[in-house]
């Protein structure tokens, strides 16, 4: 017998003065089944609330929360990294690192598109080329000379 179902079992008197023992399982969450770290139960509460039927599958539930865990990890992990190219010595996350990792990313910034706003995130520093001001440079002759010939 493992070390996990020893600490899973207890024994649970069924009838005091009967007794009898029943072994009583610990109750495990949904979450813990399925490897998960976002939590399934609330997600299924919540999915269930939405739905006008009221019938939702777990694994509908599961498969919500495992999707949200990946899009979580995946936009932690580019914020991390965009962190880590600034080099400016800042090991705290703000909303702009957040913002600049998902406009970086084609995949995300598909997904996320231009309809969401995160609060403090400012926007991709780019400044068009025909707002800049143009260096003239010191006409020729013979440029001149064309110029005024039109």
């Amino acid at each position: 017998m493992s070390t996990e179902t020893s600490k899973a079992t207890a024994k649970v008197p069924k009838n005091p003065a009967a007794g009898s023992t029943k072994t009583k399982k610990k109750p495990v969450s949904k979450s813990s089944k399925a490897c998960i770290i976002f939590p399934v139960g609330r997600i299924h509460t919540m999915l269930k609330h939405r739905v006008p039927t009221k019938r939702v599958s777990v694994l509908a539930s599961i498969y919500l929360a495992a999707i949200l865990e990946y899009l979580t990890s995946e936009v932690l992990e580019l914020t991390v990294s965009t962190l880590k190219q600034q080099q400016s010595g800042v090991r705290r996350i703000s909303p702009r690192h957040i913002v600049l990792a998902i406009k970086t990313d084609e995949e995300l910034d598909q997904l996320i598109k231009s309809n969401t706003t995160i609060a403090g995130g400012g926007v991709l520093p780019h400044i068009h080329k025909n707002l800049l001001k143009n260096e003239e440079k010191p006409v020729t002759h013979k440029k001149a000379a064309k110029a005024s010939a039109k």
